[in-house]
């Protein structure tokens, strides 16, 4: 494929009368995402320094690839440069830096384990409010309870609030790590990295256009309030069914004589009720 992609440019050297010379291939992307250890899976051997950390890779390094047919020509050679990880300079949204500290790209010296673990969980959840966690993170919520003994989806029994990212952050500390929050951070953060909470993606697919790239993720208190107000119209809507369903199973043990409309279940509209009760009068 690198051969195939790289066509051209042999050919332009040979329209020029040059010589061959293999071809240049960079491998660049954010830290610590496994720029070394694909060079070392297409050569086959350990030839780039890896480690499960960012920063290991600290300069420009080319290594030289050869073919069976590389002894006959210098075309059938190419090089890859292995370079030091790069973050946009104009990456200045706060959230997109949290998320690569959870992933591990930042190094530690750059965030608090304790701000980013439970921006994590913030993120997590508010991904299940969006009723997006089918595909992307399927088994958080269960691993949860298995590994820190409590749901990050349960309301609290005093305020009916959802848990905050904080709050998970020190029930995994009280419930795994003895209270210390600052281990119960590095707990979460591992867990994740490791994929002990299962098959997990921070980024959804775009629906439309206007997502830009990816369909955005929307939590904090407004955002939790709006949920709270559509799950209690649902309630609401749900017991007044149920209450009419009653009343109506009621009437007819009374022996009382429903319209017709009542007796179907089908009231579409506000001018539906009472329809039919007085016609032929």
């Amino acid at each position: 494929a690198i051969f195939k992609a790289g066509a051209h440019v042999q050919e332009r050297r040979d329209r020029r009368g040059l010589n061959p010379r293999p071809l240049r291939v960079g491998i660049i992307g954010y830290p610590n995402v496994g720029k070394s250890a694909l060079i070392n899976k297409i050569l086959g051997r350990r030839r780039a320094k890896t480690a499960n950390m960012p920063g290991v890779t600290r300069s420009l390094h080319w290594i030289r690839v050869r073919t069976d047919e590389s002894k006959t020509s210098l075309a059938k050679e190419f090089e890859l440069l292995d370079s030091p990880g790069i973050i946009p300079a104009k990456m200045v949204d706060q959230s997109d830096a949290l998320l690569l500290a959870a992933c591990n790209c930042i190094g530690e010296a750059a965030y608090d384990n304790q701000a980013v673990a439970a921006y994590l969980c913030e993120w997590l959840k508010a991904i299940h409010l969006m009723k997006k966690e089918g595909s992307t993170c399927p088994e958080w919520r269960n691993k949860c309870k298995e590994r820190y003994a409590f749901d990050p989806m349960k309301k609290s029994e005093e305020t009916g609030d959802y848990l905050t990212g904080e709050d998970m952050l020190f029930l995994v500390a009280d419930n795994t790590c003895r209270g210390d929050p600052e281990d119960a951070s590095r707990k979460i953060l591992q867990d994740f990295r490791a994929g002990r909470m299962g098959p997990i993606s921070l980024q959804l697919a775009p629906e439309s256009e206007k997502d830009n790239g990816q369909l955005a993720v929307n939590f904090g208190e407004v955002f939790e309030r709006k949920q709270r107000t559509q799950e209690r119209a649902l309630e609401r809507q749900q017991e007044q069914k149920q209450r009419a369903l009653q009343a109506v199973e009621t009437a007819k043990e009374r022996g009382l004589e429903l319209p017709p409309i009542v007796e179907a279940g089908v009231i579409e509209k506000e001018d539906d009720v009472g329809k039919g009760m007085f016609e032929g009068w």
